[in-house]
């Protein structure tokens, strides 16, 4: 006799109400003990035929699956119940030990094709109980709540776990055999679309080895694409430090997909997936903030994300990139205006081997020119530019400067105003183009800071620019003068 069993005995005493509610909380520990995202909302109702006991819902993944528990454990009265309930695709939770081998077969197959998961409460703590020394099992088990079906007993859950859990391991191997089986087990008991959400974590992992994707074992079609569930899952877990299985994993994951999660700046995996990947993920905005991400790791820059946008930060100062507009970045606590006098602008550009196609210039009397550098010259040397600077004097400050990118081909707008950068319309930049690109224009940096960014989004040698023969000291005092 299991607790549930003794509970269900008790319910004739005088008040069932808390009987019934004891039952309730129970169900509920087992539940969050499987999956601790799962919010659990309990009803008015008790083992009611077409009222569920208890609703499941993921915020992240807005799904719902309702939850019917039953005091019998007689499988003919559950094969009645998943004809009954069957259109909802719920959890049928038998509360006593299931009688009848033969009926059980039966009501295994009835479930398994109405989508329709009958299990205990214990069995589905069965698998997370190990995902501690098996983190996939974590992930199992969330996609049994959310899409299982048949008959799970504890016997099943065993056999699954050991399946999924050896097979994550023999994918990261290239090992066709053990991952096959953890493939056969996922679909056998989930439904398609959570079958292919593991399918899709081996397959990345199968990759991630070296392994060609035609060598994949089962599951034909699938993709390398990662699901935000799966790629927490490979960040979370220190599987390699090789540069080659980061790469491999960026390769079917989107800055979009990675923005879904959220990783902290002590993530060294997520170090290693960004830093491999700066030429694959693309960012459409940037924007730099004076206030570091509340991290003390000093002047070596780390990667976080937070609040649906990838960032990095150091002891001075922190960058964001976006997948979205400048706006979406508007939740850092205060817009710093970064304007600064010409001279600087241009040392800064000098130091980083920019050129700048177009400059908005503010004096402080008002005076405001938008300048265009003359086709195929740089702006370094425009004599033009130097005495508008002049007629405008010490105090004038840039306001905004354009970068060309792709030898013209695509200009990146740098607003100094707002510390944020992004390109015309709906242009789209690698991360190291705006390393390289941006985040030199709207801030000062170190020399040491700007060994990052040349490590990290390398550029050509400075003199085969158009900025030439000049220093940024040299430049600077041309335009004082």
């Amino acid at each position: 006799m299991n607790d549930f069993s003794i509970a269900i005995s008790d319910l004739v005493d005088d008040d069932p109400v808390r009987n019934v509610e004891s039952i309730k909380n129970a169900v509920i520990t087992k539940l969050r003990e499987s999956d601790a995202a799962v919010r659990i909302e309990s009803t008015d109702y008790f083992n009611h035929t077409y009222a569920p006991d208890l609703v499941l819902r993921w915020d992240r993944d807005k799904e719902e699956r309702h939850v019917y528990l039953r005091t019998s454990g007689n499988p003919a009265y559950l094969r009645e119940d998943v004809a009954v309930v069957a259109e909802r695709k719920p959890i049928l939770m038998p509360l006593a030990p299931l009688r009848n081998r033969e009926q059980s077969a039966e009501l295994g197959s009835e479930s398994t094709d109405a989508g329709t998961l009958v299990a205990d409460p214990a069995s589905l703590y069965g698998i997370s109980a190990g995902k501690r020394e098996r983190p996939v099992l974590g992930l199992l088990s969330r996609a049994v709540l959310q899409g299982g079906r048949g008959l799970f007993d504890q016997a099943r859950a065993r056999s699954t776990s050991d399946a999924v859990g050896l097979g994550f391991v023999a994918a990261q191997q290239a090992e066709p055999e053990l991952t096959r089986d953890a493939v056969v087990a996922a679909e056998s008991l989930l439904d398609p679309a959570h079958a292919g959400q593991l399918t899709r974590l081996l397959h990345a992992v199968w990759l991630g080895s070296g392994a060609p994707a035609t060598s994949f074992p089962g599951a034909t079609g699938v993709t390398a694409e990662l699901d935000a569930a799966g790629l927490q899952l490979l960040l979370d877990i220190a599987i390699t430090d090789e540069d080659d299985f980061w790469r491999r994993i960026g390769s079917g994951v989107s800055l979009e997909r990675l923005c879904e999660i959220e990783v902290g700046a002590t993530s060294e995996n997520l170090q290693r997936l960004v830093r491999v990947n700066l030429d694959h993920f693309k960012a459409k905005s940037c924007r730099i903030s004076d206030e570091p991400f509340m991290v003390d790791y000093g002047s070596e820059p780390r990667w976080f994300t937070n609040s649906g946008v990838l960032g990095y930060t150091t002891d001075r100062y922190r960058a964001l990139f976006s997948t979205g507009p400048i706006s979406s970045l508007d939740f850092m606590e205060s817009i710093e205006d970064g304007s600064v006098e010409l001279v600087e602008l241009l040392d800064r550009a000098t130091q980083a081997g920019l050129n700048i196609s177009e400059l908005v210039i503010e004096s402080s009397t008002g005076g405001r020119i938008d300048y265009k550098a003359p086709r195929d010259s740089d702006i370094y040397s425009d004599e033009t530019l130097q005495e508008l600077s002049h007629a405008l004097g010490r105090q004038s400050s840039v306001l905004s400067a354009v970068v060309p990118i792709g030898e013209g081909s695509r200009h990146l707008t740098c607003d100094l105003t707002k510390r944020a950068a992004s390109g015309r319309t709906v242009a789209r930049f690698y991360l190291s183009e705006l390393l390289h690109n941006a985040v030199p224009l709207l801030r000062s940096l170190r020399p040491s800071e700007r060994v990052f960014l040349s490590e990290f989004a390398p550029m050509h040698d400075i003199h085969d620019l158009p900025i030439r023969l000049r220093s940024s000291s040299e430049s600077a005092r041309e335009i004082e003068e």
